[in-house]
Parts: C-alpha cells; structure tokens; sequence
C-alpha cells in the first residue's frame, strides 16, 4: 500500500453520457482553459466580476480570446461560482433571439439547459459551471472525448513539473517525459460512467514511472466535495485498476 505523500494528484470524474456533461472534483478553471487549448472567445453568463469586453445587446460581458491568459489570472483569486460558454465569433452574440438569451441565463441558474446546452450560431464546444466552495466542476462537452483530453493533458503536467521537463538538463539530453495518452484513458471511460477517483503517484524504485490508479466511487457520495474528506480512507481500498505511465 502507497503512504499518502507518495501521490501527486487526485481527480474525481463523473460522466453523463445521456446528458453530454461531465461532473469534475478538484479541477480549476486555469487547468481546464490550459489544458483544452481552445481558442474562442468566453462568454461570462455568471461572474463575480466584470469582463473586459461587453456585448450591448445580450448584456453580457465577455472574455475575448486575446484577453484569456488575464482572464485565468482573474478567475484564481476568485471563490465565488463562474459560468461561461464559449464562442468563435463576436457578431454571433449579436444574432442571439430573446428566447436564444433565455436559455443561457436558465443555463447559468439552474445548471442544466432547457433543451441543448450547444447553440449552434455560437458553435460552441463548451459550457462551464464551477462553484469552489462545493469544490466542483459541471462541464458539458459537445464531444466528451475531449474529458480524457482535458484529463490527460493535467496528469501530463504534473509528471512534467516532478520531471523537470523544462529544466535545462532535461531540454539538453533530451530525456523522453512519460506521458499518458487520451486514447488509453478512453479504454477506462466505464469507470468515469460510474463516478471514479484517478489518483497519480511516483511508482517507488522506478526511474520516471508513475501510475494511475482507479476506485470507483458509485453512489457513495451524494456531492463531491465530501470525497477529500475521506479520501484517506479510499486509498486504503485497493485499486481496481492501475494504469503505468512511463517513458518506456
């Protein structure tokens, strides 16, 4: 069994494949926007604060793409619940009908559409909503293959922080970074279907090997944010799965 401090990062993921959402614990806006890489303009249907641009005829602030690296910059600091769309063009916000506008406000009170979270004159390939006091993160995807996108790009990342890819020695020899796929998370998608922790840990005595290992949670937790209060005692449980990250 693995001691607590031996692992590096947890994720809890939920998915809804009827309603094309997906239900994360524990991931932050900054991850989600860096991680996705997209490259449209935000649409803040609920905010703590004010947008750097403003759209006169639906009344809403907006984050245009330019502006994104200061808007991730914002959104850490903030505690408060946050809800965007994105979109590819500024004009389309313009061609949005009353009823178009109705549906993005419900959306961003009640968490879930009315009919489709996926406008087509926006074009969207997101809705985002992110509450951190209940430490959650309700995102609908219009291609849920972009959940292990997201999720392997973040693990990625932590192995290349304890790797110290970007250090000069590592750059200069070249050193393979190991790195999991989104293809192989998609192999174990059952699991996020059923509510599932990912915990990533340095395998011990093993040079630039880690694993990933995977509980499933089920309907053991009526919110997320009650899982980090027993997360201990999850990882006493034996895995059901564990996946090997290595740069072989």
């Amino acid at each position: 069994m693995r001691s607590f401090d031996e692992y590096v990062h947890h994720f809890y993921v939920h998915m809804d494949e009827i309603g094309k959402f997906v239900i994360f614990s524990e991931l932050s806006i900054q991850q989600f926007i860096t991680s996705l890489q997209q490259d449209n303009h935000l649409l803040l249907l609920k905010s703590p604060f004010e947008g750097p641009a403003y759209n006169g005829h639906t009344y809403f602030d907006y984050v245009p793409k330019s502006e994104i690296r200061s808007f991730q910059k914002q959104v850490a600091e903030q505690k408060e619940d946050i809800c965007f769309i994105d979109f590819q063009l500024e004009r389309s916000l313009d061609l949005l009908t009353a009823k178009e506008q109705s549906e993005l406000l419900y959306l961003a009170h009640k968490r879930e559409p009315i009919i489709s979270p996926f406008f087509y004159k926006l074009n969207n390939r997101f809705v985002v909503y992110a509450s951190p006091s209940e430490r959650l993160t309700k995102v609908f995807f219009r291609s849920l293959d972009d959940t292990e996108l997201l999720v392997s790009a973040i693990f990625n990342q932590h192995i290349a922080e304890r790797e110290g890819t970007n250090s000069f020695w590592r750059r200069k020899l070249k050193n393979p970074t190991p790195a999991i796929t989104p293809e192989t998370l998609r192999g174990y998608r059952s699991y996020a279907k059923e509510g599932v922790l990912l915990s990533l840990a340095k395998q011990p005595n093993a040079k630039s090997t880690y694993a990933i290992e995977l509980r499933t949670l089920g309907d053991n937790y009526d919110y997320p944010d009650e899982i980090w209060f027993d997360l201990r005692e999850i990882l006493r449980q034996t895995a059901e799965e564990t996946l090997i990250v290595s740069s072989q």
